[in-house]
């Protein structure tokens, strides 16, 4: 393959980041389409030259495309694009969490079983730290007994700023302002994001599908917290119980000096010791770079299946 053509659903802060990457970066690879909810007004928000403009229909249905980048979010849409993708033997790449922690399984057998078909996941946890090929890596080699992290950029930092004395609304319209947290903060503060990555995480680990309403999920809504201590919200799994709750954290304990929107995760491996990735949970152009990772594994030839049980 000379170039690997790619079309590109969505072209938000992720998008555009990723557009700026492929237009830049080494790697042989043309953007071909971009789709987007309403083409007319959005050709003049800086969108790229030469590249065709559309609905999501003219990606899923296209000829001339090596694989389709999904950065949109959300599940029903996604979830019948993806099986449009996979079903015509095409890569899926995509950061859409509540989608592969509902919908993972089912389109990991759809992709195992079509000639050419891929699903790749890198930027739908950790943004622009690679959890997801480092817990991988570490499955193939020994047998993870825990996983514990910050999954959430989010609350990290609203728990890190209400440390230093903000109160819950100060932090929050501090992060939506940083352009940390959504207008709706639901998500996040709910816990739903982080419980979406640490099933993910999770069945990776074990080689078990784990969809996100086997975490018992606890957020941060509301949370009073005194000036000096420091609270996180804390993903933990061992294989059979997966949870996510604030916790109260010692100084000098590794995620008590993660602040802003850092990541976080320890790995425990039998019989090896334990593990530990961190870098920026959040941002577009840390969480683009990790969906162009994937397109460099695609380019190299590499056609691997998220949750599949041969490893593809």
């Amino acid at each position: 393959m000379e170039r690997l053509r790619v079309g590109l659903i969505g072209w938000g802060t992720v998008g555009s980041a990723l557009g700026g990457l492929i237009a830049g970066g080494p790697l042989p690879v043309e953007l071909v389409r971009i789709a987007v909810r309403e083409p007319a007004r959005e050709r003049a928000s800086g969108l790229p030259e030469g590249v065709d403009i559309g609905p999501v229909e003219a990606i899923t249905r296209a000829d001339d495309l090596d694989a389709v980048v999904e950065l949109v979010g959300g599940m029903d849409g996604p979830r019948a694009w993806a099986q449009a993708v996979l079903g015509r033997g095409l890569p899926f790449v995509t950061a859409n969490k509540a989608l592969l922690a509902t919908h993972g399984a089912e389109l990991a057998v759809l992709a195992g079983g079509t000639p050419g078909a891929a699903l790749l996941a890198s930027a739908s946890v950790g943004g622009g730290a690679p959890m997801l090929e480092v817990v991988e890596h570490l499955a193939a080699t020994g047998a993870i007994t825990r996983l514990r992290g910050l999954l959430n950029a989010t609350t990290t930092f609203i728990l890190s700023s209400m440390a230093q004395g903000s109160s819950y609304d100060e932090a929050l319209s501090a992060a939506q302002r940083a352009g940390y947290a959504e207008a709706d903060p639901s998500f996040d503060v709910e816990g739903r994001d982080a419980a979406q990555k640490l099933a993910i995480l999770a069945s990776v680990a074990w080689g078990r599908f784990r969809p996100e309403r086997e975490v018992e999920t606890h957020g941060i809504v509301g949370i009073s917290l005194e000036p000096g201590r420091i609270v996180r919200l804390v993903a933990e799994a061992d294989g059979e119980d997966l949870r996510v709750k604030p916790m109260e954290l010692l100084p000098g304990v590794a995620f008590a000096s993660a602040t802003g929107v850092e990541s976080v995760l320890e790995i425990e491996v039998r019989d090896a010791g334990s593990f530990r990735i961190r870098g920026p949970g959040a941002g577009g152009r840390a969480t683009a770079g990790a969906v162009y990772a994937d397109l460099a594994r695609l380019v190299a030839g590499e056609r691997p299946i998220l949750f599949s049980p041969r490893g593809r």
